[in-house]
């Protein structure tokens, strides 16, 4: 993320200016793209996110995210990234926060990505991961999800070599489970529910991912910005 852009967010969350839906100064025929991508481990969201915002002329934010939250964070920032789409057990966090003398960390970062995606969201981007789709709830956005089988995004991550792809099968399990456990509780969601997104892929049968952007991109626009 180029530095100003950094700042600008920090800026954002740090004032409390959480106003997404507000309306843009200036004569504007439409707010800026909003995509959010959703993706399975290996299933190549990493990279379709940034040439879909190379497409549409905005930001990718990924673990920028992330950056912007620790850098605001009044906890421990070691917490924070551990937090980040994934929950550790909560009785050994909270022993460890207490210890420290600190906030429920949890919380603080729920609210902190909140601001920080809904920042986002009001200048435009392509946003990875993090529950956006749902953080961003009765916004201008399109909402993907990437998917891919298990043993295919374990061979993707191997880089095509068969002999490593049994190794990267158990963390594209233990990735993917501990997405889930996040999003059930954080959000009260099943992040495999297919009404949660506008737009679904299966990158198991595409041989370019560059196609699956395109995909995404034209379904962006087919989409029109409806909410």
């Amino acid at each position: 993320m180029p530095r100003d852009e950094f700042q600008a967010l920090l800026t954002y969350v740090q004032t409390d200016q959480l106003h997404p839906h507000r309306a843009h100064s200036g004569a504007l025929e439409k707010p800026p793209p909003v995509i959010t991508i959703a993706r399975d481990h290996g299933a190549g969201g990493d990279v379709i996110a940034p040439k879909v915002a190379e497409a549409l002329g905005v930001q990718c934010f990924d673990k920028e995210i992330l950056d912007v939250v620790v850098a605001t964070a009044k906890s421990d920032p070691a917490l924070m990234r551990t937090l980040d789409e994934k929950l550790p057990e909560r009785a050994g966090m909270f022993l460890y926060a207490s210890l420290l003398g600190l906030h429920d960390p949890l919380s603080e970062y729920q609210q902190l990505l909140t601001q920080v995606v809904n920042g986002i969201a009001f200048r435009g981007g392509v946003i990875v991961g993090r529950g956006a789709h749902l953080l961003l709830r009765g916004s201008l956005r399109f909402r993907v999800r990437i998917v891919g089988s298990d043993e295919v995004c374990a061979l993707r991550l191997a880089g095509g070599d068969k002999d490593k792809a049994a190794e990267k099968l158990a963390e594209v399990r233990t990735v993917n489970a501990a997405r889930a456990k996040f999003f059930q509780e954080t959000f009260k969601a099943n992040n495999n529910d297919p009404l949660q997104y506008d737009l679904i892929v299966n990158t198991d049968r595409f041989a370019s991912l560059d196609a699956v952007a395109d995909l995404i991109v034209r379904g962006y626009h087919a989409h029109g910005g409806k909410e």
